[in-house]
């Protein structure tokens, strides 16, 4: 029976609704499609390249082909304007949804980059929320040219995109409006300018690679440098997994693999203000690879457990692996006081709690000395870099970071 003009119409609407929400997944066998959300804003400004257009949906009852477009969110209405018309400005719905896309390989831009595949519009809790739908293969291309430095070896690049594939499909689906961030919250993503002709050939020598542990896909984490020794998964997060061990790292090389910062008095007394300041501070547990897991800090109200988690976030550390230490002005110059260092380690074994360190002088830095950047679990970038020169494979770069895991297609 042959469904009625209106009903017709109905179902026309929820596929319409069904297809902008969910995922573009394509049939099996066929390449995934990713949703970035590349921003969150309250403005946003879209143009094609030179002499090309954009085909925008949604401002109109066709498909618009035009030069550029501008949108603006602000009390409480949302307005745009196109082809740099700054006088002439429409008002769109609160239900809005507008597709932007375009045949050029250049891609669309948005603010300072340009993005392939589709742009979708819509608003979010109060901003207009911009969402990038493309091919995984796409997606990859630039994730690994903005996770990993383009001038590293090959198999390192390999190794980088299978890692990252298989970040990305564990997140496909797990959100109902998109499936990663373009940011370090989920991976790296900076559209068509991180690619490169060897980038894109790691990526596609490894296509349909991906990780995986008794059969099912890994959490295939990853990061900078671990400063000599990556970390066993459990001593960051809740759950020790069998393929996230702790491991020698190879990455001696890193720009980061020694660093250190200084924090003045003045620093310290805005950083926590609800001590009123740091009086004196006490490391009370480290991991095996010593990295800080936990930590008492002393100031004029009171002192505060914290985690080496957050003293990292607090202070903007490149880890938790790192001692601390004073240093003081003496003839205009910086000079460590060794003496002081003993002090600020605590062995928390013999279950007596930690008493308060002699203050912190006025006239003294605090300083911190650290080892790597990252959390330290997974494969260690500079570590598939130092492997790679020492004619390792991919294969083997990733055995190595990942314990028993198999690559294969997905």
């Amino acid at each position: 029976m042959s469904a009625s003009p209106k009903r017709k119409s109905g179902w026309a609407i929820i596929f319409v609704a069904i297809f902008f929400i969910f995922p573009l997944k394509a049939a099996h066998g066929k390449e995934p499609v990713m949703r970035v959300l590349i921003s969150h804003g309250n403005k946003a400004s879209f143009r094609a390249d030179r002499d090309k257009y954009i085909l925008v949906k949604g401002i109109s009852s066709n498909q618009r082909k035009i030069k550029s477009i501008n949108i603006i969110y602000k009390n409480s209405k949302i307005k745009y304007s196109v082809d740099g018309e700054k006088n002439i400005w429409f008002e769109l719905p609160k239900s809005f949804n507008l597709i932007i896309k375009n045949n050029d390989k250049r891609g669309i831009w948005f603010k300072d980059r340009r993005y392939a595949g589709e742009l979708r519009v819509s608003l979010n809790n109060q901003k207009l929320q911009i969402i990038n739908y493309l091919n995984l293969e796409k997606y990859l291309n630039s994730v690994v040219g903005s996770e990993m430095p383009k001038e590293f070896p090959l198999s390192a690049l390999q190794a980088q995109a299978i890692a990252a594939r298989t970040y990305a499909l564990k997140l496909l689906g797990k959100n109902k409006l998109f499936d990663a961030h373009s940011t370090q919250s989920s991976q790296v993503y900076l559209g068509l300018e991180a690619e490169t002709p060897k980038i894109n050939k790691a990526v596609r020598s490894t296509k349909s690679l991906a990780l995986f542990y008794q059969n099912k896909l890994i959490d295939a984490v990853f990061h900078s440098s671990s400063g000599g020794r990556t970390e066993n998964s459990g001593q960051v997060w809740k759950y020790q997994l069998p393929y996230l061990k702790s491991v020698i790292d190879y990455d001696h090389d890193s720009t980061k693999y020694r660093w250190s910062n200084r924090f003045s008095s003045v620093e310290l007394d805005k950083i926590f203000p609800e001590l009123q300041g740091l009086n004196s501070i006490q490391i009370t547990k480290r991991s095996n690879t010593n990295r800080v897991l936990s930590i008492r800090l002393y100031g004029s109200n009171g002192h505060r457990d914290m985690s080496g988690k957050n003293l990292r976030k607090k202070l903007k550390l490149l880890s938790t692996k790192f001692e601390v230490n004073l240093e003081f002005n003496q003839n205009d110059q910086m000079k460590e006081a060794e003496y002081y260092n003993h002090n600020f380690d605590y062995n928390i074994s013999n279950n007596l709690a930690p008493q308060p360190l002699p203050l912190i002088p006025e006239d003294y830095f605090l300083l911190v000395k650290g080892y790597g950047a990252g959390h330290g679990v997974g494969m260690s970038q500079w570590g598939a870099k130092a492997m790679a020169e020492r004619g390792y494979s991919f294969r083997s770069i990733l055995k190595h970071y990942y314990t028993g895991v198999q690559i294969k297609s997905y």
